[in-house]
C-alpha cells in the first residue's frame, strides 16, 4: 500500500505563503503532486498534516479538501494497482483537479454568451467518505492512536463494501437496507467476529453523530446501527504463575530479562502499556506512584509495595529499558513458557452469535495488558475493597471494572476452606460402598 505524506515546499519563513505538495510513496518510489493550495507555515501543522485552526477560519473548509484530495490520490492509485500499472505522476494530478461546470453556449455562431448566461459551478460537497476521514484527522491529538486506527479500518471496510456490492454510499442511503447488506458484507467478506463488527460500527456512529452536529445530515436514526458485543474472555494468572516468573532463569537473554521486569512492574502497580512506557522520575512520590492516565486522563495514585519500588528505581537508572508494545508481548510468550505457565485455556470467539472454541496454554496468550488484569484479580483476592481498587486502578465505572474480577479457582477454594475447613477426601472403597448402599463384607475367619 502506498503512503501519502503533506508538507510544505518551504516551511521559512513563517510568514510567507508556499506550496503544499504531497509524497506518494510505494516500492521505493516517490512521486510528489502540488495540490493547487498555499499557506502560511505558521498556520500549519507538519506531525498531524493538517492546517491549524486556531486563527484561521478557514482551517476545518481546507482540511477537508485536503482529506479529499488524499483520498482521491489513494483511489487513483489503487484503480491503477488494480488495473495492473502504477500511475504517473500525470495521472495523479489529474485525479485531484476539481471537475469545472463548463458554461452553456450561447445560441448562435461566432457570438459571445452574456455575463448571466454563464452557469456558475456548482458547489461539490465531499463524500461520506470523505468526510469521515477529515473527521478522524481532525481527531489526531484528541484522541488514542487506537481509535484513530480504528476508523481507518472501519473506513476500509465501507470502500470494500462498496466495491463489493456496488452500493452507493451516501448520507441519504444509510437505510435499514444499508445496514443488513453492510453487516452481511463484514460476516462474510472479511469474516470478522461479533465483537469486531460491533466496534466498526461503533466507529460509523460516532462518526454519524458527528455527521448530525455539524449539519452534514438530518438523519437521526444511526443508533439502530448496532451488532451485539461479546464479553471477551479475560486472562489472568495466580500468585503462584507470577511466582513463577519471578523466579525464572533468564540470564542468557537480557531482552526476555527486560521484558519479564517491565510484565511484574505492570503486574505490582496496575499500569497500562501506554503509562508504563510514560512513567517518569517525578511521577514517584515517596511510597506512592501518582501520574495522570493517558487513556482516561483521570489522576491516579498507586501505592507501591517494596517489589514496584525496586523496578522503577532500575527504570530510572536505565537497568530497565522500554521497549515497543508488539515486541514486549512477542518477549513474553517466550518468558511464560520457560516459566512452564503451560495451563490450558479455553478461548471463545464468537462469529453471528455461534461460538468458536479454542485451547491454548497460558504463555501463548500472555500480554502487557495481562498484568493489569492480574493486578486487580489479585488485589481483589487478597482482599481489597472493589473501591479501593478502582480508585487505584482508575476505573470510572464498576460496569467496566467488573470484567477484571476474574478469581482464579484456588481464591475459590482457599475462601471456601477458610469457612468450612479442609473436605477431606472419601476413600475410594468406601465411596463405592456408600453408591452402592450395601453392607461392608464380612471378616473372613482364620
Amino acid at each position: 500500500m502506498a503512503s501519502i505524506t503533506l508538507f510544505l515546499k518551504n516551511p521559512t519563513p513563517v510568514d510567507k505563503k508556499t506550496p503544499i505538495i504531497a509524497r506518494l510513496a510505494h516500492g521505493g518510489i516517490k512521486t510528489k503532486i502540488y495540490l493547487g493550495i498555499s499557506i502560511e507555515p505558521r498556520q500549519w501543522q507538519q506531525d498531524e498534516q493538517l492546517v491549524k485552526s486556531r486563527g484561521n477560519a478557514q482551517a476545518g473548509r481546507l482540511n477537508l479538501i485536503l482529506a479529499a484530495m488524499r483520498t482521491r490520490l489513494e483511489n487513483c492509485f489503487l484503480d491503477g494497482v488494480a488495473a495492473g500499472f502504477l500511475p504517473t505522476a500525470e495521472q495523479l494530478r489529474q485525479a485531484i483537479e476539481p471537475e469545472v461546470a463548463q458554461p452553456e453556449r450561447a445560441r448562435g455562431v461566432g457570438t459571445r454568451p452574456e455575463p448571466e448566461a454563464i452557469a456558475e459551478p456548482a458547489l461539490v460537497r465531499p463524500s461520506l467518505l470523505d468526510e469521515f476521514i477529515a473527521w478522524n484527522e481532525q481527531l489526531r491529538g484528541r484522541m488514542r492512536p487506537a481509535t484513530l486506527q480504528t476508523n481507518t479500518t472501519c473506513i476500509n471496510h465501507l470502500r470494500g463494501f462498496m466495491a463489493r456490492t456496488g452500493y452507493l454510499l451516501a448520507f441519504d442511503t444509510l437505510t435499514p437496507a444499508f445496514d443488513a447488506k453492510f453487516c452481511n458484507y463484514l460476516l462474510t467478506v472479511p469474516k470478522l467476529t461479533d465483537n469486531a463488527i460491533a466496534k466498526n460500527l461503533i466507529r460509523l456512529n460516532c462518526f454519524l453523530r458527528y455527521a448530525h452536529a455539524q449539519g452534514l445530515t438530518e438523519r437521526r436514526d444511526f443508533e439502530r446501527l448496532k451488532w451485539k458485543h461479546q464479553t471477551p474472555d479475560i486472562l489472568v494468572l495466580t500468585r503462584h504463575e507470577v511466582q513463577a516468573l519471578e523466579q525464572v532463569e533468564l540470564t542468557d537473554a537480557p531482552a526476555l530479562a527486560n521484558a519479564r521486569d517491565l510484565f511484574l512492574l505492570a503486574c505490582y502497580t496496575g499500569l497500562r502499556y501506554s503509562d508504563l512506557v510514560s512513567v517518569r522520575p517525578e511521577h514517584r512520590q515517596g511510597n506512592n506512584l501518582r501520574l495522570r492516565a493517558v487513556k482516561t486522563r483521570e489522576l491516579v495514585t498507586i501505592p507501591l509495595r517494596p517489589a514496584s519500588g525496586v523496578l522503577l528505581d532500575r527504570l530510572f537508572a536505565g537497568e530497565v529499558h522500554n521497549i515497543s508494545n508488539q515486541k514486549l508481548n512477542d518477549y513474553l510468550k517466550e518468558v511464560g513458557q520457560r516459566a512452564q505457565l503451560n495451563t490450558l485455556v479455553e478461548r471463545v470467539r464468537y462469529r453471528s452469535g455461534r461460538p468458536e472454541n479454542q485451547t491454548f496454554t497460558k504463555w501463548q496468550l500472555l500480554t502487557c495488558h495481562t498484568a493489569r488484569r492480574t493486578f486487580v484479580t489479585l488485589a481483589l483476592e487478597q482482599g481489597i475493597p472493589n473501591q479501593i481498587v478502582m480508585q487505584v486502578s482508575g476505573h470510572k465505572t464498576f460496569s467496566a471494572f467488573s470484567r477484571y474480577i476474574n478469581l482464579a479457582q484456588s481464591a475459590v477454594t482457599d475462601a471456601f476452606e477458610a469457612v468450612y475447613g479442609q473436605i477431606e477426601s472419601v476413600p475410594p472403597a468406601a465411596e463405592e460402598i456408600a453408591m452402592r448402599h450395601e453392607e461392608p463384607p464380612l471378616p473372613k475367619h482364620c
